[in-house]
């Protein structure tokens, strides 16, 4: 089951987005329900009261009193797991929202072919990161959701994980196998250099040399890696304007 927010003051739109999503779920049969609110503050004061509860919103940048970038914002103060799909009459607006932290974007009006294989494509990644990754440390068998994992550091034989909520797990192993198994399961993870392997979700910002993660850290990358790297991340904005 996942939640979806649709969040736009345009009825008519909001409503036609809900038709087409309600559509693409029956046809795929995920079960997933549907809240829509008309305003940035109908949909903080509901997140004020339960966080993190939605899997999925559609925002729309041009709303009257609190736009979208500006709700972005106060949604990622204390949620930084659910994916935002920005919707906009403005692609001008992709280079600033980019800057508030990665989302999926949309362009209207939204065609039902473009608006499936982003809806797909995202839910894929969520399903994705809700798998398991399992260790054992000292004869102790151990798992850990991956969507919270930010990344994994090596430190000759030891692995780090470093959690989102600011702790630290260790175990033997090789970074090497770690990234071969977080490709077989299709999650993004960006080799820094040998010592890093980062989870690309909680990538905000991307810089020459380092990136910058939600929770302000800064990680190095590798001289020889830096042309990969710009590759990887460029593609995947592209991939999410293009949706």
């Amino acid at each position: 089951m996942i939640n979806i927010a649709i969040c736009d003051d345009k009825v008519e739109f909001s409503n036609k987005l809900e038709e087409i999503l309600i559509d693409i779920i029956k046809e795929e049969n995920i079960q997933a329900e549907i809240d829509v609110f008309q305003s940035g503050d109908e949909l903080l004061y509901k997140l004020q009261k339960n966080k993190s509860c939605y899997d999925i919103i559609f925002l729309d940048i041009e709303m009257k009193g609190l736009n979208g970038l500006e709700t972005a914002k106060e949604i990622r103060k204390e949620d930084e797991i659910t994916t935002l799909i920005y919707v906009t009459s403005y692609k001008s607006y992709a280079i600033e929202a980019y800057e508030v932290q990665p989302f999926r974007f949309l362009v209207k009006p939204i065609q039902r072919e473009i608006l499936y294989d982003c809806f797909i494509k995202v839910y894929s990644k969520i399903i994705a990161g809700n798998f398991y990754f399992q260790y054992k440390y000292e004869k102790v068998y151990y798992k850990v959701l991956v969507s919270d994992i930010l990344y994994f550091e090596s430190e000759k034989r030891i692995i780090w994980i470093h959690l989102k909520d600011g702790t630290t797990r260790k175990f033997y192993d090789k970074l090497n196998n770690i990234e071969k198994q977080m490709k077989k399961e299709k999650v993004d993870f960006y080799r820094l250099h040998k010592s890093l392997l980062v989870n690309s979700r909680y990538i905000t910002k991307k810089a020459y040399d380092y990136v910058e993660l939600m929770n302000g850290r800064q990680l190095d990358i590798s001289e020889e890696r830096r042309k990969e790297i710009s590759k990887l991340y460029v593609q995947a904005v592209e991939d999410d304007m293009n949706e």
